[in-house]
């Protein structure tokens, strides 16, 4: 491939130093040394020491170009091994009329390279200043006459005579003008640059001596000035802002005044070796172009993406996101191994159709990213490119690494793109792709740090709000579910009622087989109290039993806890499997050491509590008491035998004993699930109270981010506004498809819900609180109403269907008073083409394949 430009990689940002004097300059030369030759030699030295890179450098002088062709012998004799792309002749002036502190404005011409050798005969010798009756030039000879007939000294040495010429050489702004506009091509290949201070700059003009009612008699002849200069020598940021047209006048007066709006540029007005390339304030000035004359010519028409005065390099940008080159590889006939290297910012890939645009694109993006080709070709039923098996490609980034086309591993491509196939914008911009047209707003929203900041504190508030409904929506579930078996355990066995009653007739039963066993009153009374001391030691084993479960429970609960937060470990202490804690650190970006200590104090948490459980368990010995509880029944048993021998020919008083027993176990187990059942339902009423509550919750956080969008983020580009709403879809909203339609009535409340195609989602939280009884195939409502559910829907699939967070950010695009979605196809690709660009200043590069098909071609 032909080398067609020097500087492959296009405009970039470079340092340019346009102000720059040397030793022997006609004024003010401060340079060290105590000869000429040893200024030289020192500034020498400084240039080449200074580690910096400066791209173009202005060799300056009054009146002269001598020092810029000095400058340019010792490059080439090697004396100055410091590389500089270009080297300007600037010729700095002194023109009339006078600043109110009675000094020449200071102007400067800066002339194209190119054509220095012509500038003594083309500028020099034309320059015209008049002193008593005799006009001079300003060639040399001519500032030396100018100088001694200044001092009247006909004898003045020559280089202090040209000095004082120099110093006295003031031209008029007429003069200058007219030199230019009888040689166009002159002007042409120079930069007329003007400075804006108010001691001997333009502004300097605004004197209060020339004002007359209220304005000066020299603002005519100041905006002239600015009107002919092509910029403003000025590091003022003021001075800045309001020749961009940012400033206190807009920008229709300031090109009704100044011509044209004007770039300020800066140099180091080096006259010292300590100045050399250092401004004050390190206001250094930055050039995006190519380091040539017509690269100084083109922020004439771009002021201000051009140019830039501030101490570090703009628009910096990662290293690791900027695609540096692009080439074929693999030496295929059809492109041979060609490379093409890339700009940090906008570039541009023209041709003729059917040139490879498009094949060029689509292997930079399936180098980088070929999942994302996929999903987009998927979309546009393009089935890409059949290569040959020599055709490779390799996308490079700045930072050194690489993506390879042949490279089919997903896990090697770690490197983002936006890529934007032909006729994607068009595919976007039908109505039925409006999620997609969602997610792109939403991305330009995430730009604003602020709006980020403010999105991601409510999306993570919203994971959370969605992982206590669910957990409260398992809790409810359990709930329900254990009352539910409670119950039918209960009604197995009867009410506590029914039983009382029971346990009253048999007691009267037994009270008359006492009499018939011939049981005096003592013994009935010592058997009815072994009886009674028999029953409640029996309870008493049943407790010590439920009390082992119920700790055996909470230890295990409590050891799961430790397993899911810190994982397991073998015997030897190494872990075997790792926790919640371990995953949460591994996903970090970075080694937290807080993590770890948090992690090692859970840990040694853990392990003290569990000590303290079990110190605690042993404290209550259940093992002993359950032994000794086995003990004391048989000893009761041993004392109840000779009652019960006595009783052995009355089998019907056995029998009823038996009974009576087994009727007071069973009244137990009923009054302990009337205690369990009371205490379900009410951990289920406060579960779906607060479940109520969170569904209101997430419906305020969806409404702050809709409301924030609407307050401070709703202007997103030239023109484009955007209004946000929160909507919750009819077919996302599960409740509607477990509903039996034909059972529910045209007057029916349940239509309150609906709103065409959308869910009146304020609805919600209170309907489900309304809801008093899930029955089969049936909800009872507390206003005793009935909604007929269809077959198989349970009360998990209505719960779910209730607390799904199926809500969506639905935004409005409008572009000077349209709807996005009612435009022209060609207005609508325009003004998505606008919000795909606006996203453009995230980190990584976008692609963008043809984006004037189909679309308003004058808008383009």
């Amino acid at each position: 491939m032909s080398t067609y430009t020097k500087y492959k990689h296009g405009s970039i940002w470079r340092r340019w130093d346009l102000h720059v004097h040397t030793p022997g300059t006609l004024k003010n030369d401060q340079f060290t040394g105590s000869s000429i030759e040893e200024r030289w030699a020192n500034y020498f030295n400084d240039i080449n020491n200074y580690t910096d890179e400066i791209s173009v450098i202005g060799i300056t002088d009054y009146n002269s170009i001598d020092n810029y062709f000095k400058f340019q012998t010792h490059l080439l004799l090697g004396d100055i091994t410091k590389s500089f792309d270009m080297v300007i002749p600037n010729v700095e002036l002194r023109i009339s009329p006078v600043t109110g502190s009675s000094t020449p404005i200071n102007i400067h011409c800066l002339f194209n390279p190119d054509i220095d050798t012509e500038i003594q005969a083309r500028f020099f010798s034309k320059l015209e200043f008049e002193h008593g009756d005799t006009s001079y030039s300003a060639e040399k000879s001519e500032l030396v006459r100018l100088g001694r007939a200044y001092r009247n000294d006909s004898s003045l040495e020559e280089e202090a005579a040209r000095r004082v010429g120099a110093s006295q050489f003031v031209v008029s702004f007429d003069a200058l003008k007219k030199i230019f506009k009888s040689d166009p091509d002159l002007r042409e290949n120079t930069i007329i640059l003007v400075s804006n201070s108010s001691n001997d700059g333009a502004s300097g003009l605004q004197h209060s001596s020339y004002f007359v009612d209220g304005g000066s008699q020299l603002d005519a002849t100041r905006q002239a000035i600015y009107q002919h200069c092509d910029g403003i020598f000025s590091s003022n940021p003021s001075d800045i802002n309001y020749f961009l047209g940012n400033g206190v006048d807009p920008k229709e007066d300031v090109i009704r005044k100044c011509g044209t709006l004007k770039p300020c540029f800066h140099g180091s007005d080096a006259h010292e070796n300590a100045k050399l390339f250092q401004p004050d304030q390190s206001r250094y000035c930055w050039i995006k172009a190519d380091p040539t004359f017509e690269g100084l010519k083109q922020t004439k028409y771009e002021p201000e993406a051009r140019v830039k005065i501030q101490s570090l390099i703009p628009e910096i940008k990662s290293a690791r996101h900027v695609i540096s080159k692009i080439s074929f590889t693999g030496g295929n006939e059809l492109f041979g191994d060609q490379e093409i290297h890339l700009n940090d910012n906008l570039n541009a890939i023209i041709g003729g159709k059917s040139s490879g645009k498009s094949l060029l694109l689509y292997s930079i993006a399936d180098s980088i990213d070929p999942a994302q080709v996929k999903r987009a070709s998927e979309k546009l039923n393009f089935e890409g490119y059949n290569f040959e098996e020599d055709y490779d490609f390799c996308a490079e980034w700045k930072d050194g690494e690489t993506d390879v086309l042949s490279d089919r591993d997903y896990d090697n491509k770690q490197r983002k793109i936006t890529y934007i196939p032909q006729l994607y914008i068009n595919y976007l911009a039908e109505k039925h792709n409006k999620d997609q047209l969602n997610d792109l707003v939403k991305s330009i929203l995430l730009q604003d740090p602020d709006f980020k900041t403010f999105y991601e504190a409510k999306s993570n508030k919203l994971d959370n709000l969605n992982d206590d409904i669910n957990s409260l929506a398992e809790l409810i579930v359990e709930l329900r579910s254990k009352a539910l078996n409670l119950g039918f355990q209960k009604r197995e066995i009867g009410t506590s009622a029914s039983i009382k009653e029971s346990i009253k007739k048999i007691e009267e039963q037994i009270q008359e087989g006492h009499k018939l066993s011939n049981f005096t009153d003592e013994e009935k009374q010592s058997y009815d109290g072994l009886s009674k001391k028999k029953h409640e030691l029996e309870e008493l084993g049943r407790s010590y039993s439920d009390e082992e479960k119920l700790i055996g429970k909470i230890l295990g609960e409590f050891s799961s806890k430790r397993r899911e937060l810190l994982g397991t470990s073998n015997e030897l202490g190494e872990q075997i499997e790792r926790g919640a804690i371990d995953r949460f650190i591994d996903e970090a970006d970075y080694e937290s050491e807080i993590a770890k200590s948090l992690k090692s104090i859970i840990e040694n948490d853990f392990q003290a509590t569990m000590v303290k459980l079990s110190d605690a368990v042993g404290k209550h010995d259940l093992a002993t008491k359950k032994a000794k509880n086995r003990d004391d029944i048989n000893e009761l048993l041993e004392k109840l035998k000779p009652f019960e021998d006595k009783l052995k020919n009355q089998k019907d008083v056995v029998k009823l004993n038996q009974s009576l027993g087994d009727e007071k176990v069973k009244l137990t187990k009923v009054e302990g699930f009337d205690r369990q059942i009371k205490a379900l339902v009410e951990d289920y009423n406060k579960t779906k109270n607060r479940i109520v509550e969170l569904l209101q919750e997430r419906i305020d956080l969806y409404e702050a981010i809709v409301n924030h969008v609407n307050t401070f983020n709703n202007q997103i580009g030239a023109d484009i506004t955007l209004e946000s709403r929160l909507e919750y879809r009819k077919v996302d909203f599960d409740f509607f498809h477990h509903v039996n339609k034909t059972a529910i009535s045209a007057d029916h409340t349940f239509h309150d819900f609906f709103n065409e195609e959308v869910v009146n989602y304020t609805r919600i939280p209170e309907f489900f609180s309304k809801i008093k009884r899930f029955g089969s195939e049936n909800l009872e409502m507390e206003d005793g109403s009935n909604i007929r559910l269809n077959r198989k829907v349970d009360f998990k699939n209505v719960l779910e269907g209730f607390i799904k967070d199926a809500y969506h950010l639905d935004y409005i695009v409008t572009y000077k008073n349209d709807d996005l979605l009612n435009m022209s196809p060609g207005k609508k690709g325009t003004v998505l083409l606008i919000l795909f660009l606006q996203i453009s200043s995230n980190e990584y590069p976008i692609l963008i394949d043809q984006p004037e098909d189909n679309l308003d071609n004058r808008t383009i």
